[in-house]
C-alpha cells in the first residue's frame, strides 16, 4: 500500500514536469535551442496567478474555480513573455555556436530571477485553494484533490498542444518549420514569427503549470532550475521532440523520484533521475521515441 501510494504521488507531480517538458522539448524541436530560462516561465506563472488573486480580491485564496479562472491571464502574460523573449533576444543568437544560445538563455533566466527577486522578494508565496475536504481516499490510497486537479490540468494542456499542432494552420507551420526551415520558407512562412510563436506557445504551458504548482506548493523566484533540469532529462529521455515522449517520461520520472524519495530519502532523487538517464543514453541514445537522425 506504501509503494502504491508513491507510485500515485509521483504520477500526479510527474504530470506537471511533463507538461512543463513538452513545452522544452517544443523549443528544442523546433528552433533548435536548449531553453535554460524555461524553468522560469513556470516561476513567472505562479506569480501571476498569485498577483492576479491578491489584488482582484484581496488575498491570494479562493475556490478551485476562481483560482483555475486565472489560466487565460497566465496565458496570455507568458506567451507574450515568450515571443518577445525569443524577438529581443535569442534571435540574435540564432544559427550560432551552441555555446552562445546557451549562455544567452542562461544569462536571461539569472536576470529573471534576480528581477524576481527585487519585485516579490524570497519569501515563498502559495495561492490556498478553499476545498470542504482537500483529499480523495480511494483504495487506501490518498489523493489530494488539488494534485488531482493539477494532474487533470496537465494532461488537458498537453492534449490541447498536440491538438494544435496537428489540427491548425499555425500549428502544421509549427511542424514544417522543425522539419525544414528553408523549405517553409520558400513556401511563404514567416519563420521568424513561427519561432516567436513557438517560444510563446512553450512559455505559455510552462506558465499555466505555474498555477498548479502554486496551488499545491509554494512560488519563490529562484525554483525555475529545477523544472529546466527535469525538463531535459525528461525530453532526452522520451525523445527529442517527441509530445507523448515527454509525457511518458515525465509520468515514469516522477513516480521514480517520488519512489525514492520515499524508499531511501529524497536526497537521491537527482541521483537516481540522472544515472537513469545515462543507462537510457547508452542503452536507447535517440530515447524511448526519438527517431534516428536522417541524412
Amino acid at each position: 500500500m506504501a509503494l502504491a501510494q508513491f507510485i500515485v504521488n509521483g504520477l500526479l507531480v510527474g504530470a506537471l514536469f511533463a507538461a512543463v517538458a513538452v513545452g522544452f522539448a517544443l523549443i528544442w524541436g523546433v528552433v533548435d535551442i536548449i531553453n535554460l530560462a524555461h524553468g522560469e516561465m513556470v516561476m513567472l506563472g505562479g506569480y501571476t496567478a498569485y498577483w492576479a488573486l491578491a489584488l482582484t480580491t484581496g488575498t491570494a485564496r479562493g475556490g478551485p474555480l476562481v483560482v483555475l479562472a486565472t489560466l487565460p491571464l497566465v496565458v496570455g502574460v507568458l506567451f507574450a513573455v515568450g515571443y518577445l523573449l525569443q524577438r529581443v533576444l535569442v534571435k540574435r543568437v540564432m544559427g550560432t555556436d551552441v555555446f552562445l544560445t546557451l549562455l544567452v538563455t542562461f544569462g536571461a533566466s539569472i536576470a529573471i530571477q534576480q528581477l524576481a527577486l527585487r519585485a516579490w522578494t524570497a519569501n515563498p508565496r502559495s495561492i490556498q485553494v478553499e476545498l470542504a475536504d482537500p483529499s480523495l481516499v480511494l483504495g487506501g490510497v490518498v489523493v489530494p484533490k488539488m494534485k488531482l486537479v493539477a494532474f487533470l490540468g496537465a494532461f488537458v494542456l498537453t492534449g490541447a498542444l498536440w491538438a494544435f499542432l496537428q489540427r491548425s494552420r499555425t500549428g502544421r507551420a509549427i511542424r514544417a518549420v522543425s522539419q525544414n526551415p528553408e523549405a517553409a520558407a520558400l513556401v511563404g512562412i514567416d519563420v521568424e514569427h513561427t519561432r516567436a510563436t513557438t517560444f510563446g506557445l512553450s512559455s505559455a504551458i510552462a506558465g499555466a503549470v505555474g498555477v498548479f504548482v502554486a496551488t499545491i506548493l509554494n512560488v519563490q523566484p529562484q525554483m525555475g532550475l529545477i523544472y529546466t533540469l527535469k525538463s531535459f532529462v525528461i525530453v532526452v529521455f522520451g525523445g527529442v521532440g517527441s509530445i507523448p515522449g515527454a509525457l511518458l517520461g515525465g509520468l515514469l520520472l516522477g513516480s521514480v523520484e517520488e519512489t525514492v524519495a520515499g524508499v531511501i530519502s529524497s536526497q537521491w532523487t537527482l541521483a537516481v533521475s540522472f544515472s537513469l538517464l545515462i543507462v537510457l543514453l547508452i542503452v536507447k541514445p535517440n530515447g524511448l521515441f526519438g527517431q534516428e537522425a536522417s541524412e
